[in-house]
């Protein structure tokens, strides 16, 4: 679910997890992706495309 875009919050809570670190801890892993798109995001917002 994390790798199609499902929001950590919602992926915890059909997981039944008791909080979203959990979740994070044990799936942080393939979100990976979203961290490289972050900073290609705050990249282009300081230095322009």
């Amino acid at each position: 679910m994390l790798a199609q875009g499902t929001p950590l919050h919602v992926v915890s809570e059909i997981l039944g997890h008791a909080s979203i670190a959990i979740t994070k801890d044990v799936y942080g892993h393939l979100m990976v992706d979203d961290k490289r798109a972050a900073a290609e995001s705050m990249t282009n917002a300081l230095f322009g495309t």
